[in-house]
């Protein structure tokens, strides 16, 4: 995390919500983070969740939780499976990340359904930020939308919700999961090591040079800490280790 690209207001905001994402243990637990977070990324809108997913995209949903969606909107998106028609959803369960959503629409202008995009505005869904995680060990994926009647959502607060997701992703399948605790591969002491610097903030080049090893190594490691853990970003090693702590 570049500590430049923030305010100070910002910093401890993003590293408060870190820390309260890994105490969640209950659906009311991701609901309140949920709120608190709409407010750092300008957003009036926030929800989360968990389905499963194949080569096709979303297949089954697992679990919603609601932080403020519009009621009505959100009754009608589960009763009426409004997912398999959601640009948003078609993207994130193919291509994962965080998506703006204007940048999606336009993507899908020619395939989405103008009365899905319509419904969506009249409850002041119009633009929004989403992001997730997959687990390719049990094919479940998160998503985590917020969303505004207004475009606030900028390259600014794509960055705070790429940082915040992994975090969101562990909460939300922990709690769906029923804590069940995945028990951690084994890893050697340099992945360990490398880990550890990791959470310090270091890059590679950064790392390297503190273990006296080449940036190519410690890209080697790194690739194997991923494999071992699920993990398909720095940020969400850091997740699961800083988890894992919390659990031992």
């Amino acid at each position: 995390m570049d500590n430049k690209e923030f305010s100070k207001t910002e910093l401890i905001q993003i590293l408060e919500t870190i820390q309260t994402l890994i105490n969640c243990r209950n659906e009311a637990d991701i609901k309140t983070v949920l709120e608190k977070t709409k407010d750092l990324v300008c957003a009036d809108y926030s929800i989360c969740g968990l389905g499963a997913y194949d080569n096709k995209g979303l297949s089954e949903v697992k679990n919603i939780v609601n932080g403020s969606y519009p009621e009505g909107w959100f009754v009608a998106y589960k009763e009426e499976k409004l997912y398999e028609i959601d640009p948003i959803v078609w993207w994130q369960y193919k291509f994962f990340g965080t998506q703006i959503w204007a940048d999606t629409y336009k993507k899908y202008k020619n395939k989405a359904s103008p009365e899905f995009i319509y419904n969506a505005n009249s409850f002041n869904l119009n633009f929004g930020i989403s992001s997730g995680i997959q687990c390719a060990h049990n094919n479940l994926a998160s998503i985590t939308t917020f969303a505004n009647s207004k475009n606030y959502f900028r390259a600014h607060q794509k960055v705070i919700v790429d940082i915040l997701t992994p975090n969101f992703h562990q909460a939300i399948l922990r709690v769906c999961k029923g804590n069940e605790k995945r028990p951690l591969p084994y890893l050697t002491p340099r992945e360990s090591e490398i880990i550890q610097w990791i959470k310090e903030g270091k890059t590679n080049w950064e790392i390297s040079m503190i273990l006296s090893i080449s940036e190519r190594t410690v890209r080697f490691h790194l690739e194997n800490i991923k494999n071992k853990l699920d993990a398909t970003t720095k940020a969400h090693v850091v997740a699961i280790a800083m988890e894992q702590e919390k659990a031992d």
